[in-house]
């Protein structure tokens, strides 16, 4: 880390659960800042120290609970609910207790599972070194604001901020990587898959339902409470999936106002940032043998699947897509399995209309598709929406029911079996027009400026004294799809 002069830019503390598809994004952001002139000290899992570092910005490991890395180490425990906490705890001492899960759990009860196991018992490994992140930054930097970035479900940055004791950074921005989670009059509570309504009836409705989800939601506020009391903090009277929303100085949701609800009741500290942002690869990559063929040459339609970084169950998406599409001579199905080493069952049979990769950067095929069928995970979301391909979303885990609800409010998949959606979004041209009119959207954001004006924002503010007051916007705008 360069010593930069304090009037330039403040440095950036950010943290993230080590899990691809929060850390893959944040390590994104930190490039952006890093070639921008940005000091960053980067808080997550020791197994990302080589990435952190290759990107120029300096690293603090989690020790503990919340130590692992999903990209290095998997324990495929067939007995282990979600897919998520099948990963192989690294530094986890062998008498600690793993997580225990259900085999298959899907929807509310796989998030819950979660949220408990994964970020709220990670918060006490994560705030320990996130204070020892900025005992770091304040002996080597001491006339330095430092500005903690943090991610929907890491919340490592919220003991201090409700009275832990410790170093509290001169900011605390809260970066959206998931559907908003949070709780709000004009829609039914996150998890029911439901789309918004925010009629005088249906608002009676949602405010019960709303209570409701706080006691479906109980042993992950217990978790929640618990792991703030450890380390210090007062007992926290918010919902868990609010608070994330309402106690940092900032959140900026990563994503265009047109795919998510309208919330009349938003905080004004929300803001839109556009999307995820665009990153440029270092060196030409190297394409497969069939690349010229099928995608530069295309003669056929090509419908691409992937089932993303997480769950390796193939016969929830992958194998029936095969199957469906196997007598097909007017497609190409081309199939990224998520990860490298990952493959198909040995019995699996490929059709003659299929291709089979471990892995395909999502940028450099997305552009040429004609469909992407996805588990609904919100990246796949969002890179899909910048290159304008339509999506069939049929994800049962996790957050990605949310995902599916919000693209099909904005119009954007089909939802049905897969294999009756894709044929739709191939023959119905209103599918790849409303993409084509998100992406528009989206290419008119700066996702990147909006971070960093976000960043400044708080600093100024830091030197007038006081905590900002979210009242207008740089270069996106606050709570932008509120209908005040």
């Amino acid at each position: 880390m360069t010593a930069t002069p304090a009037t330039e830019k403040p440095i950036v503390l950010m943290c993230s659960t080590p899990v691809s598809g929060h850390i893959i994004p944040m390590l994104a952001i930190a490039k952006h800042l890093v070639d921008t002139g940005y000091d960053v000290c980067f808080v997550s899992g020791s197994g990302y120290r080589r990435e952190v570092e290759a990107l120029g910005a300096s690293f603090v490991a989690v020790k503990g609970y919340g130590d692992f890395c999903d990209l290095t180490s998997w324990d495929l425990d067939q007995e282990c609910g979600s897919p998520v906490i099948a990963y192989m705890l690294l530094s986890l001492p062998q008498s600690s207790p793993r997580p225990e899960g259900k085999r298959r759990l899907e929807g509310p009860e796989c998030f819950i599972h979660d949220l408990v196991h994964i970020f709220c018992k990670s918060l006490p490994s994560q705030h320990e070194a996130i204070q020892k992140a900025l005992k770091m930054l304040n002996d080597e930097y001491p006339n330095r604001s430092v500005i903690l970035m943090t991610e929907t479900l890491n919340f490592g940055g919220l003991p201090t901020i409700l009275g832990a004791p410790g170093i509290r950074p001169q900011g605390s921005i809260v970066i959206g990587l998931n559907p908003i989670l949070l709780t709000s009059v004009d829609h039914p509570p996150f998890g029911s898959g439901m789309p918004p309504d925010s009629s005088p009836e249906s608002r009676k409705q949602n405010k019960l339902a709303n209570e409701a989800q706080r006691k479906v939601f109980a042993p992950a506020q217990a978790a929640y409470v618990e792991a703030l009391m450890s380390v210090g903090a007062e007992r926290p009277e918010a919902f868990l999936l609010d608070a994330i929303y309402t106690l940092p100085d900032r959140f900026v949701q990563m994503c265009t106002p047109s795919v998510e609800y309208s919330r009349s009741d938003a905080p004004k500290t929300l803001r839109f940032a556009g999307g995820y942002p665009t990153t440029r690869q270092q060196k030409e990559p190297v394409r497969p043998a069939w690349w010229n063929r099928v995608v530069l040459h295309k003669t056929k339609k090509i419908v691409f699947v992937c089932q993303g970084t997480a769950s390796m169950d193939f016969d929830q998406l992958v194998l029936p897509i095969m199957a469906a599409f196997q007598e097909r001579t007017d497609i190409t199905v081309v199939i990224a399995l998520g990860r490298k080493y990952a493959a198909l069952p040995s019995d699996a049979r490929v059709p003659e209309n299929c291709i089979v990769e471990e892995y395909i950067p999502y940028d450099d095929i997305l552009p040429y598709c004609d469909v992407f069928v996805t588990t609904g995970g919100y990246g796949s979301f969002q890179r899909a929406l910048i290159h304008g391909t339509p999506l069939v979303m049929a994800g049962t885990t996790e957050a990605k029911p949310e995902t599916a609800a919000r693209g099909g409010w904005a119009g954007l998949p089909h939802r049905a079996p897969a294999g009756d959606a894709v044929d739709d979004v191939l023959h119905d041209a209103k599918y790849k027009r409303r993409a084509l009119e998100i992406q528009a959207e989206m290419s008119a954001q700066d996702p990147m400026g909006v971070v960093m004006d976000t960043i400044q924002e708080l600093v100024e503010d830091q030197h007038k004294g006081g905590r900002v007051a979210a009242s207008g916007g740089i270069n996106g705008h606050w709570a932008l799809n509120t209908n005040k």
